[in-house]
């Protein structure tokens, strides 16, 4: 999508059997600079507002319509670190869990992040959608190569904030893995 300006923002609908996954941007580029990603070598050019991250999911919504599908969950997993525009995701993702607006369940709302672990810890505060984690690597070697933010935040302290936002939002089903060193 073209956003003011002229630079541009990804958004993808994954169809599936059961349900219509929209994964919708929250940044123009990404300052992570991940190794292996390519929206991240773009630079980062600026943070969207929380009408431009819901009003990707209300074009995608008019479009798919017209062939009667619609979004069942959405993922802020496009372009940026969600967790790097903190405020705008969270109005964002209230907007999509109001009844008088998209009324999707909160399990069918999910914030992905690299490991913004302070962002994490702040999270339970102010939402209780699902969370998913892009881990990438299962030591903090490989993954300090190739998601520069795990120098930061290295793998033990992110499964930490996460087992506690687990915890905090009564998702007592859930469980995270123990990482073996």
């Amino acid at each position: 999508m073209r956003m003011p300006g002229g630079s541009s923002i990804e958004t993808v609908y994954i169809p599936e059997k059961e349900r219509g996954t929209l994964c919708v941007s929250s940044q123009i580029g990404c300052a992570l600079d991940c190794s292996f990603c390519s929206t991240g070598k773009q630079g980062f050019n600026g943070n969207l507002s929380p009408a431009d991250i819901v009003g990707q999911v209300l074009i995608a919504n008019s479009y798919l319509a017209e062939n009667d599908k619609s979004v069942t969950n959405v993922v802020l997993m496009g372009m940026g670190e969600p967790l790097m525009n903190f405020d705008a995701a969270i109005t964002a993702t209230n907007v999509m869990k109001d009844d008088h607006a998209f009324g999707l369940s909160k399990r069918r709302v999910t914030i992905s992040t690299a490991g913004v672990v302070p962002a994490i810890r702040k999270l339970h505060e102010v939402t209780d959608v699902a969370l998913a984690i892009s881990l990438h690597a299962p030591t903090d070697d490989l993954r300090n190569e190739l998601v520069p933010i795990n120098r930061k935040y290295p793998i033990a302290e992110l499964l930490q904030a996460c087992r506690e936002y687990i915890e905090s939002v009564s998702y007592t089903h859930l469980t995270l893995p123990t990482i073996c060193s």
